[in-house]
């Protein structure tokens, strides 16, 4: 029986029992209910979380995680100011894994993220998400904003494909995605009330996690992600101590929310070869911070092509507008996607040149083509914010978002070919950039394509 990342799983024949941090998710029957009391009232003495594989921070002590750390059993853990001590067996002693990972003010998370049956770590910042597929440290797998900062999070396999994935509880209203990325809800339902305490299991031993809530000593439990009377519901245990009232404090200034300012998209062609060199580019760039003040070259940023860092050979239009292989050929794409999201964000955009000949695929002159040490995209962080460039691709697109505080809005205008002569044509476009303080400020390019491709 595979155990549901955040819960235990006991076998013994004729009962079967799941167990959550916050609760005991489904009972059989016999003696063995005495022994879950036990293991009951431990993990919620350790317990502040809101569902399996996630540990609300308190702001002081170690932080209770479980998840099937490998194959095996699921397990204890703990997260300590940004580390993580983890158990492979249910006794005392050293850690059996530890390492950095997060910082000491994240809220940890845990959950098998690649459905290989292994349940590893992740954190959540704020509204974003920072996943890792092993248990160590390193770069996230998994980096995507989702819900709010205040949310309460819930780890689980909603769909019963084998991967984990997040969720959020806001008020009284669930809502799910059946992936680790950004996006819209792929469920929302409302179920419970605003005070319960929510829950996450597979209480059916169905194969997908459903949602459920604690009030008071009372479990009241659905089988499925949607609204509706509980299907099992039962007291057990004591109810909750309430949390003493903190003292009233001044109340600080805001501070400023960071999230997606600009976001921009090109196709890709499923199979082509260029769409590796694509792909590489877009990793290499992503989680790039340029801060205040700073300048930003997209060719240093993506670094040399070379085979050693992966590239391969395909398709480049040099000087002459002659196609010819070179390695790292298609990177220009990573041009036009990147200097689209600089464009929207309102960001000073200090380079850039067309191509020769004009692609379908890309924006009339507002595109970019990418040549190393002779052709870039450099931009200039004009703002009083630091941004950070976060990418994200698929077989069919690549696509760069730019996440920021939001600063300046953005009037984006392109006009229509003339001076046309054979297949040759001309082209305008430009913006306009308004300010926090109401001034603005317009910049216009224009641009003669050779041919259309």
């Amino acid at each position: 029986m595979r155990a549901s990342v955040g819960s235990t799983q006991t076998e013994h024949p004729g009962a079967t029992a799941h167990i959550c941090r916050t609760g005991v998710l489904r009972v059989g029957s016999g003696w063995q209910l005495l022994l879950l009391v036990s293991l009951l009232t431990v993990l919620l003495a350790l317990s502040g979380t809101l569902s399996p594989g996630v540990a609300r921070a308190q702001g002081q002590g170690d932080l209770p995680v479980v998840g099937a750390w490998t194959e095996g059993a699921v397990t204890a853990g703990v997260f300590r100011d940004g580390q993580w001590f983890l158990r492979f067996e249910h006794a005392g002693g050293s850690a059996d894994a530890s390492f950095w990972y997060g910082r000491s003010s994240d809220e940890p998370v845990a959950g098998d993220w690649d459905g290989d049956g292994q349940a590893t770590v992740g954190v959540r910042r704020g509204n974003r998400f920072f996943l890792r597929n092993s248990n160590s440290a390193g770069a996230a797998d998994h980096v995507f904003y989702y819900g709010r900062e205040g949310d309460a999070v819930l780890v689980g396999d909603w769909n019963g494909d084998g991967v984990d994935t997040v969720g959020v509880r806001r008020g009284s209203t669930f809502h799910l995605r059946n992936s680790n990325s950004g996006g819209a809800a792929d469920v929302s339902f409302v179920y419970g009330r605003e005070g319960d305490r929510a829950l996450a299991g597979d209480w059916n031993d169905s194969g997908m996690s459903t949602i459920g809530v604690r009030r008071d000593s009372r479990f009241l439990l659905r089988n499925t992600n949607s609204g509706g009377p509980a299907d099992l519901d039962y007291h057990f245990g004591r109810p909750s101590e309430p949390e003493p009232e903190p003292e009233p404090e001044p109340e600080p200034e805001p501070e400023p929310v960071e999230e997606i300012v600009a976001s921009f998209t090109t196709p890709l062609v499923p199979g082509q070869d260029r769409n590796v060199n694509i792909h590489l580019a877009a990793d290499y760039i992503d989680g790039h911070v340029v801060e205040p003040g700073a300048s930003y070259s997209l060719n240093h940023g993506i670094g040399p092509r070379t085979r050693a860092r992966g590239f391969v050979e395909n398709g480049y239009i040099d000087a002459d507008g002659e196609l010819i292989s070179v390695v790292g050929g298609g990177v220009s794409q990573m041009g036009t996607t990147f200097l689209n999201a600089a464009w929207f964000a309102g960001i000073q955009i200090d380079e850039f040149r067309q191509h020769t000949i004009y692609f379908e695929r890309y924006p009339m002159c507002r595109e970019a083509t990418l040549a190393w040490d002779l052709l870039d995209v450099v931009i200039t962080n004009d703002s009083p914010h630091p941004i950070t460039i976060i990418t994200d691709h698929s077989s069919e697109s690549v696509t760069v978002s730019v996440v920021s505080v939001p600063w300046a809005e953005v009037d984006s205008w392109t006009g229509s070919p003339y001076n046309w002569i054979g297949e040759s044509f001309r082209v305008d476009c430009g913006r306009t950039i308004t300010y926090p303080d109401g001034t603005t400020s317009s910049e216009s390019y224009s641009w003669r394509y050779d041919e259309t491709g």
